[in-house]
């Protein structure tokens, strides 16, 4: 089997979530700012201001390719599950050894009609896998504990 990507409006979900902790980030800087100039401190006040839009820009740039990064595979021994464009990280899970899997969905997920995937192993969780439509999710729980949805 192919590895599949999660869907694409995943990139939509992602954007949101990015969006309201800059937003939250950046009235955290705007009120350190203006308390900052209130006492005399001016003049680098801008170089705050910078930086709260420099990292907002990378994070919209690089979605994308964290988008790209992820891949999961369901082979009929294992489960592999691989994300990460600048730090990579791989995870192989034997299929026998999966107890159960959580299907998730927070408020940007259900707003473009997604859910993330939690795979459960014996007292731990191994991993997410994110933006999948419901019946994927539910046809790679019947896929891997082999059973009807």
């Amino acid at each position: 089997m192919q590895p599949e990507r999660p869907d694409r409006k995943v990139l939509s979900v992602w954007r949101w979530s990015n969006a309201i902790g800059y937003v939250i980030f950046g009235l955290i800087v705007a009120v350190g700012v203006f308390a900052a100039t209130r006492v005399g401190a001016s003049g680098w006040w801008w170089i705050l201001v910078f930086g709260v839009v420099a990292l907002y820009l990378f994070s919209a740039l690089t979605l994308k390719l964290e988008w790209e990064s992820w891949t999961y595979r369901l082979t009929p021994e294992t489960l592999e599950m691989s994300h990460g464009w600048l730090f990579r990280q791989s995870r192989t899970v034997p299929r026998d050894r999966i107890q159960h899997l959580d299907v998730n969905s927070g408020p940007f997920d259900r707003r473009f009609g997604l859910v993330q995937v939690v795979v459960h192993t014996a007292g731990t969780t191994v991993g997410t896998i994110p933006g999948l439509s419901p019946e994927r999710a539910e046809r790679l729980r019947s896929e891997i504990f082999g059973t009807e949805a």
